[in-house]
């Protein structure tokens, strides 16, 4: 297994810090500003004024054309595991866990600027500006999807492509269209999800994914993972509604979709035309569906092998490097 950083020697985790000017040019530290235990990539403001925040750890290995990994809502950068495995041979990965999530520390809430979501697409953008990284390909799972598919329609000209790995672009239309708000979204203020009241994380993880290592491990993230951040973080995506941006996509995209996510309350054929609904705006000629029909959310749980063939597809196809 080849590990690296930026300098391809060693394993580290880079602790990417951004600012909350999201709005404002970035101007990069020079290479004497890195951190050592984790390395830190420091991209600060224009404006010197603005506070700095740290919006998510990442681990480099392989090497070859760059690939980032962004994983979900309370999941760690570890669900990409066998997705690692079978690329790192040919891939450089760049595996995110994001502020807040899995055990990496959260961001103070008052330094989201325009949020939580908007503040992860620039610290993403940065990070590809900083590492030099050539038009790499975003890939993301759920919260990962929903910010690979707001990268490919908002920033053609920095990435090579995106693969969304059942996310969806407007998650609250989904619940109204349906008269009812998903179990356990809350914006408290408790510190542990685990310590909501009525959260069950095993119960939540075992209606994502089938396996019951897998179910251990999402229930694990989970309660590593900031109660503040998770709830806020499922709000945002509540009322976040990326369809009308979808038109601007100009990069291949390939959303990969898990049919069995809505059981047993929505049919395959339910599920499947929702995602053909909400993504309708993306241009014929840049994006394209596939489906894992026995797989719940997880499908790197549920379908690994499946996941992994279409990601590789998808590679081979779009980004040689």
């Amino acid at each position: 297994m080849k590990r690296t950083t930026l300098n391809h020697t060693i394993t580290v985790k880079i602790k990417t810090l951004c600012t909350v000017a999201l709005l404002a040019a970035t101007v990069m530290t020079p290479a004497s500003a890195l951190l050592a235990k984790p390395a830190a990539v420091v991209a600060d403001a224009a404006s010197q004024q603005q506070p700095a925040c740290a919006c998510f750890n990442v681990e480099v290995i392989g090497e070859g054309p760059a690939v980032i990994l962004i994983p979900g809502v309370a999941s760690s950068g570890d669900v990409w595991q066998s997705t690692v495995e079978a690329l790192q041979a040919d891939y450089q990965l760049h595996i995110l866990t994001l502020a807040g999530f899995g055990g990496v520390e959260p961001i103070p809430m008052q330094n989201w600027g325009e949020g939580y979501l908007a503040l992860q697409q620039q610290a993403i953008l940065s990070y590809i500006n900083k590492q030099q990284l050539d038009k790499p390909v975003v890939i993301g799972h759920s919260l990962g999807g929903y910010l690979a598919l707001a990268l490919a329609a908002g920033a053609p000209e920095q990435i090579g492509g995106a693969i969304n790995v059942d996310g969806l672009p407007a998650l609250g239309a989904l619940f109204s269209q349906n008269s009812a708000p998903p179990e356990n979204v809350t914006t408290d203020s408790d510190s542990k999800p685990a310590q909501r009241r009525g959260f069950d994380p095993m119960a939540m993880a075992r209606s994502m994914a089938s396996d019951p290592g897998w179910q251990q491990r999402i229930a694990s993230d989970m309660t590593r993972s900031d109660g503040p951040t998770s709830g806020r973080v499922m709000g945002e995506l509540m009322r976040a509604d990326l369809r009308p941006q979808l038109a601007a996509i100009r990069v291949p995209v390939l959303t990969l979709g898990a049919l069995q996510h809505g059981a047993p309350y929505s049919t395959p054929e339910q599920v499947q035309a929702n995602y053909e609904q909400q993504l309708a705006k993306a241009p014929a000629a840049f994006h394209r569906f596939a489906f894992a029909r026995n797989s719940k959310h997880f499908i790197m749980a549920d379908a690994p092998d499946w996941l992994n063939q279409q990601i590789r597809q998808y590679l081979t196809e779009h980004h040689q490097g």
